[in-house]
């Protein structure tokens, strides 16, 4: 059996990454490290947990992180793990990391990334020298390079459903212009379980909140991965929405053909590129978020304009699993040579 010790266990990420640890066939929790709740079991942070891990949470420090594991995941936010990150190297640890800390591939990429996001407000790098030796962790698309890597940087949520919904048309080159403009919706989960007036249920309940238009950071990712799979700079033009539900994102994507194109065309190239992908659905009628809440899935569809000039696309995955912790455990299974199913095999909830 494999080791993981999760960093920032009592989040939201965390958490989900746990739930699925513990019906994995070949790992088990070596610990758990969190800030907050340091000193308390998991159980009673989260009841739900009763019987089925009774783990104490330990404060983080530089004694304890990457102790008695096989790898480390950090469900922490930007600029955590960077940190640690030379002393897990030194020790031959591998980890993953839920933030942007090890996303991109080159300071100027990070720094460009770390100049949207409103949290961050150094954009220089804590651990430059180790961007070489990370792999971007879209296991469909880069699941080589993870299965290689000893550091992986799990991508945003927004830009999980972006990337994989787009990442066909980019590589046979068939957005005109390299431009897309998406709109995508977002359940609440999504900003973490810190309370904040935004997700007041009172204001959020039966409504639609647009923000961070044009300037969310996930983009920057999105773009540059996308530009570098159809080989020119791409142009994301991206508006997320809140909405009052928990979990879930479904991005609609608008782009004009550099050729017409019918939907039948599409769907069949969307089939050939995703061939093999176990968690890659494609639908002949649009998704929704109901059918891909609570599993790894991401479900794809495509529409035609009549004269085949205009597409659009429409993905839909868990925010909490296909946009973070499933796609985290999914990687962690390549990091070690194992089915990318396991601990992840298990249908939608529905209704």
């Amino acid at each position: 059996m494999y080791r993981a010790q999760i960093v920032g266990a009592t989040g939201y990420g965390g958490l989900g990454i746990l739930e699925l640890l513990l019906q994995h066939p070949n790992f088990e929790v070596a610990s758990l490290v969190a800030r907050d709740d340091a000193g308390r079991r998991i159980d009673e942070v989260y009841p739900h947990l009763m019987g089925r891990c009774s783990l104490t949470v330990e404060a983080p420090d530089s004694g304890v992180i990457g102790t008695d594991c096989d790898v480390v995941i950090f469900a922490t936010p930007d600029r955590v793990s960077m940190g640690f990150a030379a002393q897990l190297a030194d020790a031959g640890r591998r980890f993953i990391d839920y933030s942007g800390d090890f996303r991109f591939g080159t300071t100027e990429q990070y720094a460009e990334y770390a100049a949207a996001h409103p949290s961050i407000a150094d954009p220089a790098h804590g651990a430059a020298d180790l961007l070489g030796r990370a792999a971007y962790g879209i296991p469909e698309l880069f699941g080589d390079r993870v299965t290689a890597a000893p550091i992986v940087g799990n991508p945003g949520c927004f830009a999980a459903g972006m990337i994989i919904g787009l990442a066909p048309l980019f590589a046979d080159r068939m957005v005109e212009g390299n431009e897309v403009i998406v709109d995508a919706l977002t359940g609440s989960s999504g900003a973490g379980k810190k309370p904040a007036p935004l997700q007041h249920f009172s204001h959020l309940n039966d409504n639609v909140v647009p923000y961070r238009v044009f300037a969310h950071q996930h983009v920057t990712e999105t773009s540059q991965t996308l530009g570098a799979l159809s080989g020119s700079p791409a142009t994301v033009h991206f508006v997320p929405h809140l909405l009052g539900v928990t979990r879930g994102i479904l991005s609609t994507m608008h782009v004009v053909l550099a050729r017409p194109a019918s939907k039948q065309e599409l769907l069949e190239r969307y089939r050939e590129f995703y061939d093999g992908q176990p968690f890659v659905r494609v639908l002949p009628t649009p998704p929704t978020l109901k059918g891909t809440a609570g599993s790894n899935y991401c479900d794809i569809s495509v529409e035609v304009s009549p004269d085949g000039r205009r597409a659009v696309v429409m993905s839909s995955i868990d925010n909490l699993l296909k946009g973070q912790s499933g796609t985290a455990m999914q990687n962690v299974n390549l990091m070690f040579g194992l089915d990318p199913r396991a601990g992840l095999d298990r249908p939608p909830l529905y209704p």
